[in-house]
């Protein structure tokens, strides 16, 4: 029978914190819409969609929603569960069910649950009430919001990266909110492009914006390239500028991501391109105050990551 996705899983094998944390998945597909979005090209994903008659686009819960709660409720209070990740395939704040209230009613079954720990990641935005359920219960919940530096640069060739996504501004500005709450709040840099996010105009306006926010936390992980987005990417970046992304890759070797998950092959930047990336982001970062870490630093041959005032590995915490 063909893997789909599973309502509850651990923490995948490759991945930070491997067997110590688990995923939540409440629906296939995502109404983001990001053409770098690489859950697209997963088997897990397209057998689950196609179970479900629907498409990556189109979002729909994996099961019914009375069903769907009654069993999230189940297991977050199993005690097997300590620290749940949102989500790998998706984002919890999908504007659908955000709206009609369904991730509400997610989170505050997992406010109340037995989980220590719920670490979202986002492109989305929270609606009011799902703001407050965050900030009243700050010990419980930490807050990723995915941002990227060019998506401040007006007439940027990655400007349909965010196309489907709520206004920059006021996704930061709920981050702000909740960080001034108490929530542990991190902005991830994510995908980040190199030699566009990392441009002197896009990375210093951006981070002249978190810095007036007292948004002082940051974590970066480069776009991976794969087959598997290679249509959605040519549909939505101008040729010539795909072209000098790609001229960054190393396209004669790839590797698998997740071990034993072929459907994770991908390539990764060349490493003097991304060496020279990380140490200008990383080299901004330390100057202007800012934690941060950057995902997958161990495979960037010759860093010396000693030279930052910071630890700059990231062990799978700093989010958390």
């Amino acid at each position: 029978m063909s893997a789909k996705i599973e309502l509850f899983s651990p923490g995948a094998l490759g991945t930070c914190w491997y067997g110590k944390y688990h995923y939540l998945e409440p629906w296939a597909g995502c109404g983001h819409s990001c053409p770098y979005c690489y859950a697209r090209s997963r088997a897990v994903v397209s057998n689950s969609l196609s179970g479900l008659k629907t498409s990556f686009d189109k979002p729909v819960p994996l099961l019914p929603e009375k069903e769907l709660l009654s069993e999230i409720s189940r297991q977050a209070n199993s005690g097997e569960i300590n620290v749940l990740k949102l989500c790998r395939y998706t984002d919890i704040f999908t504007p659908e069910f955000t709206d009609n209230g369904l991730t509400f009613k997610i989170l505050e079954i997992l406010a109340a649950s037995k989980v220590k720990r719920v670490i979202i990641t986002t492109k989305g935005l929270p609606d009011r009430k799902t703001m407050e359920l965050l900030k009243a219960r700050k010990e419980r919940f930490s807050y990723n919001a995915a941002a990227r530096p060019s998506a401040t640069v007006t007439g940027s060739p990655l400007a349909k990266f965010d196309a489907c996504l709520k206004p920059l501004e006021a996704r930061l500005k709920a981050a702000a909110e909740l960080s001034a709450a108490g929530v542990q709040t991190t902005i991830h840099m994510d995908p980040f492009v190199a030699g566009l996010d990392d441009d002197d105009k896009a990375l210093g306006a951006f981070l002249d914006k978190l810095h007036a926010l007292k948004l002082n936390r940051v974590m970066f992980s480069y776009l991976l390239f794969s087959k598997g987005i290679m249509g959605t990417m040519r549909a939505a970046v101008p040729q010539a500028a795909l072209d000098k992304i790609m001229a960054d890759y190393d396209f004669s070797a790839a590797h698998t991501v997740l071990p034993g998950n072929e459907d994770s092959v991908s390539q990764s930047l060349r490493n003097e391109v991304i060496r020279a990336s990380v140490e200008k982001t990383a080299g901004e970062l330390d100057r202007r105050g800012f934690e941060f870490v950057l995902c997958s630093l161990k495979s960037v041959r010759g860093l010396d990551a000693t030279k930052y005032k910071r630890n700059m590995i990231c062990d799978g915490k700093f989010y958390a």
